[in-house]
């Protein structure tokens, strides 16, 4: 018997150098969805990505994260400072997000032509494999994007010329970061409850007052804020929408007071703040009361960031098991050999690759949708709220299951998870709330063709599915008629009924995008991932044979490159 020696790893043990070369999945599922002409631009960014990811941004955000912001109200000397400072890493790792061009390739005038119908999907594979190292400032990063195409859509020419540019560069010491402002103590998500004011002072400026909970990238260069106007209507309908800028066209500081830093649980190389404005100068974008409806752009994008941080969490936890118990030796064999611990991949594999299809398929939607395409714009109104939802709940069981499988190790602040397990748990409450999203879906199901047309694409997908067509079938005529049910009933028993209800449905959705999927190339992941989904849609007992280390390593798709 070969001597035991007193290593945790094996002699063996290695890491991936490269998470977008390492990606089996990610690397298929662009080959088939973006055309070669965008592939052959971002190919070189998303390589240096993938090698900045697996190297050097760990460093970097452990240092970020163990060294937070800190609020500097005072100068030695007494002056009044109000300045948020970071530490070097922070702006490092801003560096590595812009040269990545996740948001040039969306908003340079000559690429957003040129790539337009992926340059969503373009820009999201970059922040995918960033998000697998930094999810911190994976915040601030997607306030940017909101804010740019909040500009894009809804600005005055001017302020598109002047601010774009620098909303989306390639360069961090150029890069204009943005925020977004909703939310106040008197009711949080609720932001119909909202009382900050705004008095015009000229044409569209005005001078806000009051104070805002919740402000992420609190140090925003570009902020959109919701305040009251007029005459002060209550609810949604009273607020409107205005664009503040960090220094006002004079070179001073446009006046924001930041109270204090809020404490977090995670992410917290980036800061959070409670703000007050005192005769703040911000600029009305759109019509006054028309604030929230203008603002839900930049919300949508804001959840399907959440989506992709989500989907980047999750896989980098199972990624850091799946490599940690290919080389740990475990009761005379390696830990991969035992059959538990194959099944546990099995089902984290198989979850990762349903969250996958779900986040991408609704990017593809949003660049779509952007096209002019009707269909698209009424599923992508479904599908944000459900892809927003579903990949955050399912990343914290993920990267916990994940921290299990290692053991101590998987517990111990020198290793990647338990940073990764802090941060992930601000998604299910960041952009609205798991219950908050399952209020959303039933307002769309009212106000959008979008619930129909999923419904129509999972029946359609599963017809030539001779070995699961009969089962999503059934499954789905029952959540039909549950469905149909709703609209005849109390609003407490439609919310209380919703929850599980649209689980199921996502569900189905999922398996119909697996099968949908499926090639010669991915039916080697597929088909283990689809037949962990029709298990758990059964739900029974029975015997079941476990995947071999081999089938294991289809499914979780990664190659150690």
């Amino acid at each position: 018997m070969e001597p035991i020696q007193n290593k945790v790893l094996t002699g063996d043990a290695t890491i991936s150098k490269n998470f977008f070369e390492s990606d089996v999945i990610l690397k298929h599922y662009l080959q088939n969805h973006v055309p070669e002409e965008g592939r052959s631009y971002m190919e070189n960014k998303w390589n240096r990505m993938g090698r900045d990811a697996a190297l050097f941004m760990d460093e970097l955000s452990m240092k970020a994260d163990q060294h937070p912001p800190e609020l500097k109200e005072r100068t030695p000397l007494g002056n009044d400072k109000n300045e948020i400072e970071f530490h070097p890493a922070y702006w490092e790792l801003m560096e590595i997000a812009a040269r990545s061009e996740m948001f040039f390739v969306k908003y340079d005038d000559a690429l957003k032509e040129r790539f337009k119908g992926m340059r969503h999907l373009l820009g999201f594979t970059s922040g995918l494999i960033y998000a697998m190292s930094e999810l911190g400032q994976y915040c601030p990063l997607c306030m940017t994007d909101g804010a740019a195409l909040l500009l894009e859509r809804h600005g005055d020419q001017e302020d598109i010329d002047r601010l774009l540019p620098r909303l989306g560069c390639k360069t961090g010491s150029d890069l204009y970061t943005g925020a977004m402002f909703l939310t106040e103590k008197s009711g949080g998500s609720d932001v119909g409850r909202n009382i900050a004011r705004a008095e015009q002072i000229e044409n569209k400026y005005y001078r806000l007052q009051g104070e805002k909970w919740f402000c992420s990238n609190a140090n925003a260069d570009v902020i959109l804020a919701l305040a009251r106007t007029g005459d002060g209507s209550s609810g949604t309908r009273g607020l409107s929408l205005f664009l503040i800028e960090k220094n006002l066209p004079e070179g001073e500081s446009n006046p924001i007071k930041f109270i204090r830093l809020k404490d977090k649980l995670g992410v917290r190389s980036m800061a959070t703040a409670e703000v007050i404005f005192e005769n703040t100068v911000g600029k009305r974008v759109g019509a006054e009361g028309e604030g929230f409806k203008i603002m839900t752009d930049m919300i949508n994008m804001s959840r399907l960031y959440n989506s992709v941080g989500a989907l980047a969490a999750a896989r980098r936890a199972m990624i850091e098991s799946w490599q940690y118990l290919n080389h740990r030796v475990i009761f005379g064999k390696r830990a991969v050999e035992h059959a538990l611990i194959r099944q546990k991949f099995h089902e984290l594999g198989s979850l990762h690759l349903a969250n996958f299809l779900l986040v991408m398929r609704t990017i593809r939607a949003m660049d779509a949708a952007e096209t002019g395409d009707k269909r698209e714009q009424q599923l992508l109104r479904i599908l944000i709220p459900m892809a927003k939802w579903w990949s955050a709940e399912t990343a914290i069981y993920m990267v916990r299951e994940s921290m299990e499988l290692m053991g101590g190790n998987g517990y111990i602040e020198d290793f990647v998870l338990p940073k990764i397990f802090r941060d992930v748990n601000v998604l299910p409450i960041w952009e609205g709330s798991g219950n908050i999203i399952v209020l959303d879906i039933l307002r769309a199901m009212r106000k959008s063709e979008g619930m129909n047309f999923l419904l129509e694409d999972i029946k359609k997908g599963i017809d030539n599915n001779t070995t699961l067509g009969s089962l999503i079938k059934t499954k789905l005529s029952d959540s039909e008629k549950l469905l149909n049910e709703l609209s005849g009933i109390d609003r407490d028993t439609v919310e209380a009924t919703a929850k599980p209800l649209f689980r199921r449905i996502i569900h189905l959705y999922q398996m119909y995008l697996m099968i949908h999927e499926t090639d010669e190339k991915s039916k080697e992941w597929t088909n283990y991932a689809l037949q962990y989904m029709s298990s758990t849609l059964n739900n029974d007992l029975e015997v079941r044979s476990p995947l071999s280390v081999g089938q294991i390593t289809k499914l979780v798709g990664w190659n150690y490159k």
